[in-house]
Order: C-alpha cells, then sequence, then structure tokens
C-alpha cells in the first residue's frame, strides 16, 4: 500500500518547470510503501507431509527474494485529467524497503496517478507508451521462449483530485499482476530412470495495461521453469486468460488440448536416449498474486500423470522436434 499525505508548500516542481509558479500552490507528496504476498501460505499448505516439507522449504527460498514483499524501485508517473492524458510528471526511486517515506512536490492540480513497482531488475519485461496514461504498459519481451521472470511486478493506479487550500491524503494500493507456478514431480517408475529436460507454460499474458488493469495476449510467449530441487520446478510470469462460458453444445473434452485457458509441457529424456513429450491443458485459470502448486508424477516410459481428472494430458513417445511420433491422449 502506497499512502500520501499532501500538505501545502511552496513553489518546486518536479522537472523545474517554474512557469507555473506565482498564483499554483504545489503539494508535498509522502510515500510509504507496503507490499505483501500470501505465497508462503500457499506453500505450506499444499506441501505439508513429512516427504514434502523439504521441497517446501527449497521453493520458499526461491521465491523469497520475488515474493518477498519488499520494493526494489518504484516509478511514479502523473497524468492529466483534462482530457489531454498526457505525463505531467514522473518520479523514479531505487527504494528497497517495504516502508519508505520521502517527499517531491507538484503543482495542484487533478492528476491520474499510476506507479510501477519491480521492473529494474526484470530483464523480460519492460514498460513501454509512458507518454500517456492510456498507452501505459508493463509489456513481455516478444520472444518463443523466456526464462522465468526474475521479479514479480505490482501496479496501482488512482485518480487524484487536488482541493485547493486543504491538506488531503490518499491510500494507493499496489496489486501483484504477476503469478506464480511450482512444479512437484513425484517419481513413481520400477524399471528406468527419465530425467527431466525441462517444463516450459504457454497460454499466458503477454502485456498488462496498467490504466484499464487489463491483460492482452498478443504476442505469447513459452515461459521456461527454473529448477529448484530434482523434484520441484518453478516459474514467475503473467497470469492466463478467464475461462468463458460458450454453449453447451461447444464444450469439448477436458482431454482435448486446445480446451484449456493454459498449457504445460514437459520433456524427458530416457536411458536410450529418446525423448518423451507430456502435455497438460488446464480448464482453470492462473490469476495474478498467487503460487499454483502442481503435484505430478512420473511413469516408467517418461511421461508424466497428474490425479486432476479435469486437467488433459498428451503424451508423445519418442518425441522429436517438429515431428509427431506414438501419441497417447488420456
Amino acid at each position: 500500500m502506497l499512502v500520501w499525505t499532501l500538505i501545502s508548500a511552496g513553489c518546486r516542481l518536479i522537472d523545474d518547470d517554474l512557469s507555473v509558479c506565482g498564483t499554483e500552490t504545489d503539494y508535498l507528496v509522502s510515500y510509504q510503501v507496503r507490499l505483501t504476498t500470501q505465497i508462503n501460505m500457499t506453500i505450506d499448505e499444499k506441501l505439508s507431509s513429512e516427504v514434502e516439507k523439504p521441497i517446501a522449504a527449497a521453493l520458499k527460498k526461491w521465491s523469497e527474494p520475488i515474493f518477498s514483499g519488499q520494493a526494489h524501485d518504484l516509478d511514479m508517473r502523473f497524468y492529466s485529467l483534462d482530457g489531454t492524458d498526457e505525463l505531467k510528471h514522473r518520479q523514479y526511486e531505487i527504494i528497497d524497503a517495504t516502508r519508505k517515506s520521502y517527499t517531491l512536490t507538484i503543482p495542484r492540480q487533478d492528476y491520474q496517478h499510476l506507479a510501477v513497482v519491480n521492473m529494474a531488475d526484470n530483464k523480460n519485461v519492460y514498460l513501454m507508451g509512458g507518454d500517456n496514461a492510456s498507452t501505459l504498459r508493463v509489456a513481455q519481451k516478444a520472444l518463443d521462449t523466456l526464462p522465468s521472470h526474475r521479479t514479480a511486478v505490482y501496479t496501482a493506479r488512482l485518480p487524484m483530485h487536488m482541493k485547493e487550500d486543504e491538506n488531503m491524503s490518499f491510500d494507493v494500493h499496489l496489486y501483484m499482476v504477476s503469478c506464480a507456478v511450482a512444479l512437484v514431480v513425484q517419481d513413481s517408475t520400477t524399471t528406468s530412470n527419465p530425467v527431466i529436460e525441462q517444463f516450459t507454460l504457454d497460454g499466458l499474458a503477454s502485456a498488462f495495461d496498467v490504466l484499464d488493469s487489463v491483460y492482452t495476449f498478443t504476442s505469447p510467449s513459452m515461459i521456461r521453469a527454473e529448477k529448484v530441487t530434482d523434484q520441484c520446478y518453478a516459474a514467475v510470469a503473467f497470469p492466463s486468460r478467464e475461462p468463458s462460458t460458450p454453449a453447451a453444445s461447444e464444450k469439448k473434452k477436458p482431454t482435448d488440448t486446445d480446451d484449456g485457458l493454459w498449457h504445460l509441457t514437459a520433456h524427458t529424456r530416457l536411458s536410450d536416449g529418446t525423448i518423451t513429450e507430456t502435455k497438460f491443458s488446464f480448464p482453470k485459470p492462473l490469476r495474478a498474486g498467487v503460487m499454483e502448486i502442481i503435484k505430478l508424477y512420473i511413469k516408467d516410459d517418461g511421461s508424466l500423470g497428474t490425479t486432476d481428472a479435469e486437467v488433459g494430458v498428451t503424451v508423445t513417445l519418442d518425441w522429436k522436434s517438429g515431428t509427431t511420433q506414438e501419441l497417447i491422449t488420456g
């Protein structure tokens, strides 16, 4: 949460444009940042058995710098509310804190305020369209495959209507626009020792429009999960689409891979050098601000399974890039 306290001040502007001095009244703005997540609670609930506790501890260690609730950098933008929608002032701070107070002064007028947190260390995403509030977007790089996002991004929006000669305060809530997926794999093999080569996620958003709070899917990429332990992989990304409500005649079976809102693909290598591909199709959305923990098990043929009957699974044995080998759907 950002807490602003506005106090009447002298004529000193962010951009040092003194042309508006004189009869205009400036404001002193004090920011406090507090970001919280419930990722650890989710890990404890989903990985609670004695066997899973070491995995839970490793996953917490992996996620701590990403979901610490601490803001590294804060990008504050103030846009006109007079219909022009143009950027009037911008302030950028490295704060490295859950709370931080500092001051800046801006002329008294109405603003559309937009704020973005934790972009500096995230090499996979960037801000674009910042000259106007309606075009400010947190965008993912347009590549076929990207590594897991390095930070959890938060944004805020608030119209600021400043009354003349009156002390004011504004509460601005920062919401996480990122999400996470953790994959926990149980080895159920008896005669082989398949090795997981990689997990990738797809069907996720490629950008987030800050003013409208809307995700876009114009340049989707596959997101590659990181190895946390031999049994756990995890990734940070943007969320999936929300479910639609098609007519009953249009609904497909859960096993149809194109029916899912998002997908997970696993490649495993067997001892003979062949690769098995398993594709999961998820009908439930992956939403911002949460970590989805998915439990899987690996079989002798290198395929992976799940106990969730709603998840579609397609297996390709002796998979080769760009080809289709023996296909098993179930």
